[in-house]
């Protein structure tokens, strides 16, 4: 039953992203406010398609840019913080998201730095790409633990982003984001209907800490969650 109820979710989902969303994509280019209202209108949608209620805990704050890290657990990570975020943003996403249609050009009309993480210097390039919009007031997003988890563990975090923040002096806004692994982990292609609940906690400075410090006190945060 949950095969077939899976199939139902991902052939709607399909089909009204194809056929509905390329009809106000191209009003939305008009305008980078335009293209932030879509693309919170597409997340939302895309979880109510997969039947996914969304549960918001705590308010995004004011006085940005942010860097917003949360926890990886799903595909369906992608269409989060959209749903929550105020003001301008783009985020460092993985190469191969930007493959997939639709979803690809959204993410480079946001501007979105594409990283491949298995290349140093590549890597250490889009760190700095993401700095540069940093410094123009865009909030940056970013996933700490690199990949999505197999297990519903926290991943080790890799410490660009920490670096970025100290580079910058930027604000790191961690967002706990739970229940997505149980509804579509890496590991699975079923989807198993639920909550998703976002948690917003309290922005850290990164005022005369080390990469390291920094680091340890943001991991701190998701360790001490249950995020199941």
């Amino acid at each position: 039953m949950q095969v077939v109820y899976s199939l139902w979710l991902y052939g709607r989902t399909f089909l009204f992203t194809i056929f509905f969303f390329p009809i106000i994509l191209p009003i939305a280019l008009f305008s980078s406010t335009l293209l932030y209202k879509y693309a919170r209108f597409l997340s939302k949608t895309i979880f109510w398609l997969f039947n996914i209620k969304i549960d918001v805990r705590g308010d995004f704050p004011n006085n940005g840019p942010y860097i917003l890290m949360h926890n990886h657990t799903s595909f369906l990570d992608l269409f989060c913080l959209p749903t929550i975020i105020k003001g301008p943003y783009t985020g460092i996403v993985a190469k191969k998201n930007f493959k997939i249609p639709l979803i690809g050009a959204i993410l480079k009309k946001l501007n979105a730095i594409p990283i491949n993480r298995s290349n140093y210097k590549s890597s250490k390039e889009s760190i700095s790409i993401a700095e540069t919009f940093l410094k123009k007031g865009l909030h940056i997003a970013i996933f700490p633990e690199g990949t999505r988890t197999t297990t519903g563990r926290l991943n080790p975090f890799k410490k660009g982003g920490f670096h970025m923040a100290i580079n910058t002096q930027t604000k790191i806004l961690p967002i706990i984001v739970k229940g997505l692994y149980n509804i579509k982990p890496k590991t699975r292609w079923t989807i198993k209907p639920g909550i998703m609940r976002i948690i917003i906690t309290t922005p850290i400075t990164v005022n005369n800490k080390t990469v390291n410090q920094l680091l340890d006190e943001v991991q701190s945060i998701y360790l001490k969650a249950d995020l199941s």
